[in-house]
């Protein structure tokens, strides 16, 4: 599940810039925004991986508090990933260098009856916590693990004090 073999994507012709509230989130040129309440930004594939899949993917960009430091950050998101009910699990925790974020969290969960893989990507930045959560379907997860992965390298964020 970790996807630690894919390499991040760079073709830039391919990406496109959604600017939030701290700064770009870089995706994919196809993904559309979806924005919801209580998110800086909420983006999805305009055609889903799987068109009779019962789980849309999509990537979600939220800041919040931070708890002090990235370590504390980190043990929080595990945490609520862990409360997720009825059920969850965490699969890796992982440092991660590239781009705005200091962990890389993947974990399974069931959403309405379906399983959904998520890669979460969190940040301490300016006292705040960044996350970026990436979430598929399990059956679709797999191809688009990279790409998530990408989102999370190439995004210019910050957050200021």
């Amino acid at each position: 599940m970790t996807g630690a073999d894919q390499g991040v994507r760079t073709d830039a012709a391919d990406w496109r810039v959604r600017d939030t509230g701290i700064g770009a989130l870089h995706v994919p040129a196809q993904w559309i925004d979806d924005d919801r309440t209580g998110a800086l930004a909420v983006v999805r594939p305009e055609s889903s991986a799987n068109p009779n899949g019962a789980f849309r993917e999509n990537a979600v960009l939220s800041v919040v508090e931070s708890a002090g430091d990235v370590v504390a950050d980190s043990s929080n998101a595990i945490a609520e990933a862990r409360a997720m009910v009825p059920w969850s699990h965490v699969v890796s925790v992982t440092p991660w260098p590239q781009g705005p974020f200091d962990r890389r969290m993947q974990f399974v969960y069931e959403y309405d009856g379906v399983t959904a893989a998520v890669t979460k990507f969190t940040g301490t930045l300016g006292g705040s916590r960044i996350d970026l959560t990436c979430s598929a379907g399990l059956d679709v997860y797999p191809t688009l693990v990279g790409t998530f992965d990408s989102i999370a390298a190439l995004s210019e964020l910050e957050v200021h004090a």
